[in-house]
């Protein structure tokens, strides 16, 4: 019996942790276009989280459906980078391709508008919120198709599509600290005495 509690607690325990590290998604569809807003709290420290979310030659590695990721303003010049993407229905609200104009504030804030792609607009926000883990990442987006967004667009399809590629931004954070963390870890040198086996004994 008392067994059987215990597992009962370790799965509640599970389930209350899954619940927590996912991500919030909220997505409102209409006339005036898509609003999106989505948060979560990691186990990641702000550098560690800005330097993921601004390593932007590298998010298509660990974004889902993102093909490429590329930086094409040139140095010293504002901040321009191209992103193309297999979006299969969701083209229908982010476009497969587009160029964003991104202003940083370090370690804080992403603002980001749509200077090309098919679409009337798109602006919004990368924010962290706090410095020591745990932090909160906060993204928020307006977005205004060319077309109509048909039924299959509507706020839970938005909403389930967003949350795959934030939460892979937060978990790729989170395996950088753990990374960190392990290599920061000191070796111990092997002990070689003669006196621990008497096949190491001259």
């Amino acid at each position: 019996m008392k067994r059987a509690l215990l597992a009962a607690a370790v799965l509640l325990l599970a389930s209350a942790t899954a619940l927590a590290n996912t991500a919030r998604v909220k997505a409102n569809t209409g006339l005036s276009g898509v609003k999106v807003e989505a948060s979560q709290t990691l186990q990641t420290d702000a550098r560690t989280l800005w330097d993921t979310i601004t390593d932007y030659n590298r998010l298509a590695t660990f974004i889902p459906d993102m093909i490429s990721s590329r930086v094409i303003s040139a140095p010293g010049a504002p901040k321009r980078v191209e992103q193309i993407a297999d979006a299969g229905l969701f083209a229908f609200v982010m476009p497969d391709q587009v160029v964003l104009a991104l202003e940083e504030i370090p370690h804080s804030v992403i603002r980001f508008r749509a200077v090309s792609g098919k679409l009337v607009s798109m602006t919004g926000e990368w924010r962290i919120v706090g410095d020591k883990a745990p932090v909160t990442l906060i993204y928020r987006a307006h977005i205004v198709p060319m077309s109509p967004i048909p039924p299959l667009g509507s706020g839970y399809f938005v909403e389930d599509e967003v949350r795959a590629r934030f939460e892979a931004v937060g978990r790729e954070a989170e395996r950088r600290v753990r990374e960190s963390r392990r290599s920061a870890i000191p070796n111990t040198p092997l002990l070689t005495s003669p006196y621990l086996s008497p096949y190491l004994s001259h």
